[in-house]
């Protein structure tokens, strides 16, 4: 019995990625961009160095700046029938996602998720300068998981997971239900029990 959502966000819950909305927004050299990437995902930089040298292509933003650049999110279709199906059913949703916490909190604002059960990482300002706390490794998403379960008393196994990226296989480790929502890379289709086309076909799983 599936008693617990986990969904991804970016890719899953919106169409865009956080840190697509803001280098779009802010202009960000695409080179950098590009290079900053291919660093981390090729284990030459952490998480948190990735994230402190895109927010060095931004020219020094508020987080009011940043607070816009996040607005112009977009609901992945179904997303807002199924959460509410999900609350109705008493299976409660969460959000665990590597991208921007203030964003994870609009999508989980507009879609009635209990905000302490949103998990994303953090952009804080310290001495006038934005930085990036990391709360959530893009390959770690199973230790959310597991805190979760003992939050909420739910063991792990009655946990479904919603994902479409390679970081997600974390998030299916340990979960009893794992859902590729239309998957860019063929190892979450391969570690997934289901693949799907549109969100609302979690309903036929859960």
């Amino acid at each position: 019995m599936i008693r617990a959502v986990a969904f991804d966000m970016d890719g899953t819950l919106i169409s865009e990625s956080s840190w697509e909305l803001l280098h779009a927004y802010f202009r960000a050299d695409r080179e950098k961009v590009r290079h900053n990437r291919n660093a981390y995902f090729d284990n030459r930089i952490n998480y948190e160095t990735w994230m402190e040298w895109d927010i060095s292509l931004w020219n020094s933003p508020t987080l009011i700046d940043i607070c816009h650049a996040l607005s112009a999110f977009t609901l992945e279709p179904h997303a807002g029938m199924v959460v509410a199906t999900l609350k109705e059913k008493n299976i409660v949703p969460c959000i665990v996602s590597s991208g921007v916490s203030m964003l994870a909190h609009m999508v989980g604002a507009r879609l009635g998720i209990d905000p302490s059960l949103v998990y994303a990482n953090d952009l804080i300002m310290v001495e006038g300068q934005l930085r990036g706390i990391l709360n959530v490794e893009p390959y770690g998403k199973d230790a959310v998981i597991i805190y979760l379960s003992q939050r909420l008393s739910i063991p792990p196994c009655e946990f479904a997971a919603v994902g479409d990226a390679a970081p997600d296989i974390s998030l299916f480790q340990s979960v009893g239900l794992k859902l590729a929502y239309n998957p860019h890379d063929s190892a979450v289709v391969e570690t997934s029990d289901f693949v799907l086309e549109s969100l609302k076909d979690i309903l036929n799983f859960i």
